[in-house]
This record gives C-alpha cells, sequence and structure tokens, in this order.
C-alpha cells in the first residue's frame, strides 16, 4: 500500500530520509491531536511556580491547533550538541583551578536557537521540493507554546527521564529539540520507546538543590539552570550550591547513567571554545557590553546579558574563596545595581569575613536599600 493510499502524504520513512540528509540526528512526526495529558501536569506546575520563561496559556500549550491552526501534523527534531571536544572541555572543571566559572555544554557553542532554525527552515523548503506545492510551516525551537519534549516523545523520537529531559537513542539527553508545525499529513511514529530510567535515581540524588522534587517532577525556581538566568538577587539558600557555575547546570545529566557512553556531535556549530566554557571570573567583572557581545553574543548564554554574569561570577568568587579577587570585587559594593552589591556583599564574607568588615561597613553607612542594607549587616555585627 503507497503513502497516498494510506492517506498521507509523506512516509515516515520519506521524513526521515530528508531529516537524515539535512543533518539532524533524530527526527519523526505526530498528529496535532491535542495532549490533554499535559493539562494536571502543567496545573501542577504553575501552582509551585512557573519561571516565566514558559507560555502561561496552558490550553495554547496542550492544543497544537491553537499556534498553527493550519497544520495537520508537527515535525519533532534533535541535533546533538556534545562534541568530543567540549566533553573533554567539561571533565577539565574538575581541575580547572578557583579563577575560572563553569558554563553548561549546551552555550559551549553557536547560539541553537539560530542553528535549528536555520535546519528547520531548509526541511520545510525540502518538504515543498518534495511535494512540489508551497508548504505552510511554523518552526519552534525552544520559545513557543509547545512543551517540545513532549512532541518529541510522541513523535518517536527519544522519552523522557526522571529528570525532564528528552533522551535520544544514540546522543543521550544532550540534544536539542525544535518542532516544525506543516500543513502535510505526514505518517505518524509510533510513541513506543520505553523508557530506561528503571529504578534508578542518580539524577534525582545529585541535583544540589532538590529541584527533581519526584521522578519526572520539577521545581523549576529551584533548578540552577534557572537561577543562574533569574532576574535581580539569587536568594541566599542557592548561593553556595552555585558553585562556580555563571551560566546554567548540566549535574544532572552528567549522574545519568544513560549518558555515559553517548555517541559524540559531529556538527561544526557547536564546537567548543575553551574561553567559552571556563571563563576568567575576574576578567567577566571588568567586561563592557561589548566586550561580552564579542565573547559570547553568538552563544546561547547571551541573552541574560552581562550584569547577569557579573553577578553569577561574584558569587563563584565567594565559593572559590579566591583571596586575590578581593580588590576586584570591592568596587561593586557601591554599584548602582543592588544585585551586584548584595552579590559582593555576600562574596567577601565568604571569602574573607575580618580583612573586608571595614569596606563592607562603609559601604553600609550609605546604603539607602533595606534589603541590601541586610546582605552588609554581618559586618557591623547584626
Amino acid at each position: 500500500m503507497t503513502t497516498e493510499e494510506r492517506g498521507h502524504e509523506l512516509s515516515l520513512s520519506q521524513l526521515r530520509q530528508i531529516g537524515r540528509e539535512l543533518g539532524f540526528d533524530a527526527i519523526g512526526a505526530t498528529t496535532t491531536d491535542p495532549f490533554p495529558e499535559l493539562v494536571p501536569k502543567l496545573e501542577s506546575y504553575a501552582k509551585r511556580g512557573a519561571t516565566g520563561f514558559e507560555w502561561s496559556d496552558i490550553g495554547a500549550r496542550v492544543d497544537p491547533r491553537a499556534f498553527a491552526p493550519d497544520a495537520k501534523s508537527l515535525i519533532a527534531v534533535a541535533m546533538a550538541y556534545l562534541t568530543q571536544e567540549g566533553h573533554q572541555l567539561a571533565h577539565q572543571h574538575r581541575s580547572s583551578g578557583r579563577d575560572k566559572g563553569n558554563v553548561t555544554v549546551y552555550c559551549y557553542g553557536e547560539d541553537y536557537h539560530a542553528v535549528m532554525e536555520r535546519r528547520l527552515k531548509r526541511l520545510a523548503e525540502r518538504l515543498e521540493e518534495h511535494l512540489g506545492r508551497p508548504v505552510l510551516a511554523k518552526a519552534v525551537v525552544d520559545t513557543g507554546p509547545y512543551v517540545d519534549r513532549r512532541v518529541a516523545e510522541r513523535a518517536g523520537v527519544g522519552w523522557v527521564g526522571k529528570n525532564c529531559m528528552l533522551y535520544t537513542e544514540e546522543h543521550g539527553s544532550f540534544v536539542f529539540l525544535g518542532t516544525l508545525a506543516v500543513d502535510v499529513d505526514i505518517e505518524p511514529a509510533k510513541s513506543d520507546i520505553a523508557p530506561q530510567c528503571h529504578d534508578c535515581t542518580r539524577c534525582l540524588d545529585a541535583c544540589p538543590t532538590g529541584a527533581l522534587i519526584a521522578p519526572g517532577v520539577i521545581d523549576a525556581k529551584r533548578c540552577l539552570s534557572y537561577v543562574t538566568q533569574m532576574k535581580g538577587i539569587i536568594p541566599e539558600e542557592f548561593r553556595a550550591p552555585l558553585g562556580r557555575r555563571v551560566f546554567g547546570c548540566d549535574t544532572c545529566q552528567w549522574a545519568c547513567p544513560e549518558n555515559r557512553d553517548v555517541d559524540f556531535s559531529l556538527h561544526e556549530e557547536y564546537l567548543p571554545k575553551d574561553e567559552l566554557a571556563f571563563p576568567q571570573l575576574v576578567e567577566i567583572l571588568g567586561w563592557s557590553n561589548r566586550e561580552f557581545t564579542r565573547r559570547y553574543g553568538q552563544s546561547a548564554g547571551a541573552w541574560r546579558g552581562v550584569q547577569t554574569w557579573k553577578r553569577n561570577a561574584l558569587i563563584a568568587l565567594g565559593n572559590a574563596k579566591n583571596e586575590a579577587a578581593i580588590p576586584h570585587i570591592l568596587p561593586f559594593l557601591r554599584h548602582d545595581r543592588k544585585e551586584l552589591r548584595a552579590s559582593a556583599a555576600w562574596a567577601l564574607r565568604r571569602i574573607n569575613p575580618e580583612a573586608t568588615r571595614g569596606a563592607v561597613g562603609q559601604a553600609l553607612e550609605v546604603e539607602s536599600d533595606p534589603e541590601i542594607a541586610s546582605e552588609m549587616a554581618w559586618a557591623q555585627g547584626r
């Protein structure tokens, strides 16, 4: 029976062939039927406290047609980003010294949003070439209403682990996901890939803040990846667990046995640069907006801006207890951004409270913000 006789314009095998030719590491398709099973999960997530990074309209998140009314199919794609070079760099962090920060692996190379959007655009063009007609297509890469990992799971791309991440057979969870909603009737894949977690809870056990509160359930505002990207002052309970992280966290991924022997990514766009993986913490404090853009402007870690990185670097220097950094931290006690003043006061107390008490005390005398004053009160024994 041909694809047309089954009522589909495109078979799953044809789609996968096109996906391979375009360099996707995994590709599948599913219908635009709603995801009603997500409603209670999303409602529970919202009650715990959404991060603000996701769409708030649950109806749009569970009904693909609300976002793309003309769509007949959802194509889910995955691109692996853990290169061999990136893997080697990530494991050098343990001996990288107290002067360097740690950046998540997904920021080592080019911004995945741009890379994936280019590929998805090319996929839409290839569908038009194959079908001989215009194709209406809407691409989503981490910024639309879809719960990408659930779309990918139903499209047969992989399975969702206890750390809430999508795993593919060859590349584990080190993959970027994208969705293309198209007005093409594509043979849907079977979503019968069984999770491989079994009785393992290593990701839950390894999470520094207990953000993984149950298998497949996350308190996103406790996730250190979110904490490094949040606005304002980092709550004190998360500062020590941050260690030397300045953007993102990969702890649950490294703890997972399913990620130990994964195939490495061969995509040149995700090849790392050493300075992007482990930036000098003191150097971050001195970056201008222009310098930050020059270094990280093409990275997925650039979107929050240089001041967020400076805040995180101050916390990281406090955790590193690097006394050589004290002269570089002191000026931030008078910075016009209060999250930097708070972070500087905390870092100085961690590094050497006796040597820095006087400077913090002087800053406290002129501090007008009660919240920041409370952060500096240790200098006067309060």
